[in-house]
């Protein structure tokens, strides 16, 4: 096992590299593909030394006083700030990895930028902002009031947070899973044939834009809150319950989204022919 000990600015190049784990509190993880061997930079180091090791192909950056006893993981923010002046920890983490390595990556206010992985990616941070473009694979995020912005998507993507929103433009996806408290839900994606859409929220507004030729069988549900549909559904409403329902277009294999939402607004927007996708500016 090859390992580092990182307290002053540091770049290594290795080979073999076939997974990627990093933990971090505070600072950036950028992430970019390559077809040249994995390189990986560590820079603007404040407080604790991170420890590097790389076993059985696997890449790992984190803090061993955390990892080792699994703090990182069990802690919440708000307690971690009170173990060893952890929330002054910050570092820049900068990687450049095959497009087909999977990746994990937990801070708690560090932000996370990552652009044509391909492989399966879980991502989670507690208040640090998450942007990713050109993913493919599967794809899992997890925040608690951190942002999500998300540019052409390719295959699966699922989101879980507290009061973090998600804002998706572009690509074509297979499956959409999103749920949050009083975070808002934004999209504009095309559907793949088959493909299924999930969005709910307690408070958060849930906007899902996508193509005028869109084929899929829709079911959006409010409890107390404006729901809105620029497809023809049925409209069924009774106390503290409204659902439009029913099919949209022609395809052979239909997707099938359904959205929730308890008090925050929902939409189902239509996206022009030719329009470019954007992020919808709520419901």
């Amino acid at each position: 096992m090859a390992r580092w000990t990182i307290d002053r600015p540091m770049t290594q190049t290795l080979d073999g590299i076939v997974a990627l784990r990093v933990r971090i509190i505070g600072g950036h993880v950028n992430i970019l593909p390559t077809d040249d061997p994995v390189t990986f930079e560590v820079t603007d180091i404040v407080g604790e030394p991170l420890l590097v090791t790389q076993e059985a192909g696997i890449l790992t950056i984190h803090y061993e006083d955390l990892t080792s006893q699994g703090l990182l993981e069990r802690l919440r923010p708000a307690q971690l700030g009170g173990y060893k002046g952890v929330q002054n920890r910050k570092a820049t983490v900068n990687l450049r990895l095959p497009k087909d390595c999977p990746v994990e990556v937990s801070t708690v206010g560090a932000s996370i930028v990552a652009a044509g992985l391909s492989a399966r990616s879980h991502l989670r941070t507690a208040t640090g902002e998450i942007t990713l473009d050109d993913t493919a694979g599967e794809t899992e995020i997890g925040t608690v009031s951190g942002s999500t912005a998300v540019r052409n998507p390719h295959g699966a993507l699922r989101f879980n947070s507290v009061s973090g929103q998600l804002a998706v433009a572009g690509g074509r996806l297979s499956a959409l899973k999103a749920k949050t408290v009083s975070g808002q839900l934004l999209a504009d994606t095309d559907i793949a044939p088959a493909g299924r859409v999930r969005l709910n929220s307690v408070s958060g507004e849930i906007a899902l834009r996508v193509p005028s030729e869109t084929s899929a069988a829709v079911e959006l549900r409010t409890a107390k809150a404006p729901v809105e549909s620029d497809f023809g559904l049925d409209r069924r409403s009774a106390p503290a319950r409204t659902v439009l329902s029913g099919k949209i277009g022609s395809g052979v294999d239909p997707a099938s989204i359904t959205i929730n939402s308890a008090s925050g607004r929902a939409a189902l927007l239509r996206r022009a022919p030719e329009s470019p996708a954007a992020i919808p500016e709520g419901a």
